[in-house]
């Protein structure tokens, strides 16, 4: 998803999912070759920006998967415990906008 797409969709998401109160804010992860990142995401959604080569992406919602041995479908919306894989050997670069929800 491109970035001014999401802007454009966050809030009618999170509108379906019940929430009217957000914050957004942009999040730029490097994962290290060979690494899992863990993100608590449980009252937030994260956007994956754009296209990231060679990550895996798996939470609540599902899996994004951009590997050389992609899974058929990868969802670009994430919440509960995302995990963020890398397992190639060098860094990759991730980013995000996450909607921080407010009760």
């Amino acid at each position: 998803m491109t970035e001014q797409f999401i802007l454009e969709f966050a809030p009618l998401r999170l509108k379906q999912q019940g929430y009217s109160k957000y914050h957004l804010r942009h999040r730029d992860f490097i994962i290290e070759a060979g690494t899992t990142v863990a993100i608590p995401a449980y009252n937030e959604m994260f956007f994956i920006i754009d296209e990231p080569p060679g990550l895996v992406v798996d939470s609540d919602y599902g899996m994004y998967d951009s590997t050389e041995d992609p899974i058929p479908e990868s969802i670009h919306i994430h919440r509960g415990e995302i995990k963020i894989t890398n397992p190639g050997s060098a860094k990759r670069r991730i980013k995000f906008i996450q909607a921080i929800i407010v009760n």
